[in-house]
């Protein structure tokens, strides 16, 4: 998942609760803990959403359509498994990322547009060109104060992800920064252009999260005369230290670096004191072909296609096995089972599926935009549904089902998944959706939803009390990380939202669900 905009923000929603104990099914918080039991797929009842119904005239209202039972009682938790098994050792003999534009990541997209073809599916790989991003050495950062601490590049602060290299001493300025900001505060200043006004030029400027693009504070940075950018988070500590994506790097000319809390603390203490710092960070960019994979089934309906997908690339930082190894199996496994139930003769998708695995997410979704972008107005018109799934084995995890506030076209994708959910007597949240590929969807106004187990938010005690687990820790502890390995994945969590993912595909490529919101 790109850490491109806004944190995603959490909005309070009426939740379903299944059986006593199913919400606590995991109490894990470290990479590698053995994650508990969940109900068996066997228990989960063909019931149909209990939303305006969605099903065509002479479909039986009291049963989900038969491809929709099948497509979910067909998913193998263990081949999911397998491929990111596969999938994890395409990435480390590549060096440990998955990247777009990397080795990994070719090499990852020929794995799944093999597999495809193997099953029969049409498949195109739609390329696009995209800048490959580096830090080339770690970065220096020196406070020119008697007691100024030591900090490491790599570890308490990292280059922004596009941002130009720089070599600057200055002094700082502390643009409304708050030394008890508490983790998970974004109350932050930078984003509107006014809140530089007082920012003397030739300055580092140190802020911390605010409501807005990071490349917005970027760009009103360097407008106000501004020599560089540290963002300080405050749940950031030493070996924890994310890349925000600039998005773009056209018209970035400042280094713009995130930073520990310490880091952040320490920066407004030179501030106060008047003491120079000397950042220095290299970075490169080179541009590199890269494609996404998208492919369809041979049969159903051209007119009417339901489509799914995840991204396929990595941070820079780490293997991404979660992040978004889980989402991007658990769509190559409903492809699997898809294939399998037609050439048994069981349910066939009345409408086409399209599965995408996309490219450069992590920059700022470019992948998925440039594609529906390429697309014409027909073409776009065709698509009934987007189901997008990023992060689906979080250790620490809770079930959420993405919402769009502003788009109630997508309302009935989001209540089939939550009556997928329910169905299974599984718990679940909200969770704002446009923090992924599912965007460029939701913005054209096509229907559009999503699963979701979480990233490196802290688990909050509702949280808890609704799903289990560890309070305080987070959700994914190991989110945009080198250790976002195989260990960083609950198998069984993964399990529950692959099910109900492959329900509710198996629901709308049946052609049964009507897709207009509810008046």
């Amino acid at each position: 998942m790109t850490d491109a905009r806004r944190p995603p923000s959490h909005r309070p929603s009426s939740r379903r609760r299944g059986p006593l104990g199913v919400g606590l099914a995991l109490l894990l918080a470290a990479c590698g803990t053995t994650p508990t039991a969940s109900p068996s797929p066997t228990a989960l009842p063909t019931a149909a959403p209990s939303f305006s119904p969605p099903v065509a005239s002479g479909a039986s209202p009291g049963l989900a359509p038969p491809l929709a039972i099948a497509l979910r009682d067909a998913i193998d938790p263990a081949a999911i498994v397998e491929d990111l098994r596969r999938l994890e050792a395409i990435t480390v003999d590549s060096g440990g990322t998955r990247a777009a534009g990397t080795p990994g990541y070719d090499a990852a997209a020929s794995f799944v547009a093999d597999t495809l073809r193997s099953l029969g599916y049409e498949v195109t790989l739609d390329e696009i060109v995209a800048p490959l991003f580096a830090e080339t050495v770690p970065g220096t950062l020196d406070i020119a104060s008697p007691r100024g601490p030591i900090f490491e590049g790599g570890d308490d602060f990292r280059a922004m992800l596009l941002s130009p290299s720089g070599d600057v001493t200055a002094q700082v300025f502390a643009l409304d920064f708050d030394p008890a900001a508490p983790p998970g505060s974004v109350t932050g200043s930078g984003c509107d252009a006014t809140d530089w006004t007082a920012v003397p030029p030739g300055r580092i400027v140190l802020v911390q999260p605010d409501h807005c693009l990071m490349r917005d504070v970027v760009v009103n940075a360097q407008q106000s005369g501004a020599v560089a950018v540290v963002r300080s988070t405050p749940a950031w500590e030493s070996g924890h230290v994310l890349r925000p994506t600039l998005l773009d790097p056209t018209g970035l000319t400042i280094p713009a670096v995130g930073a520990t809390h310490q880091v952040g603390l320490a920066l407004n203490d030179a501030a106060e004191e008047g003491y120079e710092v000397h950042l220095a960070i290299s970075t490169s960019l080179v541009n590199r072909p890269m494609a996404s994979v998208i492919a369809d089934t041979p049969g159903g309906d051209p007119d009417h296609v339901v489509m799914l997908g995840g991204h396929l690339d990595s941070v820079i930082d780490g293997p991404g096995i979660n992040d978004n190894g889980s989402g991007t199996m658990t769509v190559l496994e409903i492809a699997r089972r898809l294939a399998a139930l037609s050439d048994a003769g069981g349910p066939s998708p009345a409408w086409k599926v399209r599965v995408a695995f996309w490219a450069a997410e992590e920059l700022g979704l470019w992948g998925s935009f440039r594609y529906l972008g390429n697309l014409s107005a027909a073409d776009a018109a065709r698509i009934a549904a987007y189901l997008n799934f990023d992060m689906l084995g979080s250790i620490n995890g809770v079930r959420e089902v993405y919402h769009y506030a502003d788009s109630a076209s997508s309302a009935p994708v989001e209540q089939l998944l939550i009556a997928a959910l329910d169905g299974e007597g599984l718990t679940w949240s909200s969770f704002g959706g446009g923090s992924s590929d599912d965007l460029p969807f939701a913005q054209a106004g096509i229907p559009a939803g999503g699963l979701f187990s979480g990233h490196n938010t802290a688990k909050n005690e509702d949280q808890v009390a609704e799903f289990g687990g560890t309070l305080g820790a987070s959700l994914d502890p190991c989110y945009h990380l080198a250790c976002d390995t195989f260990a960083n994945i609950d198998p069984e969590w993964l399990a529950d939202l692959a099910r109900a993912a492959a329900w509710t595909t198996g629901y709308l490529a049946s052609g049964e669900a009507s897709l207009a919101p509810a008046p």
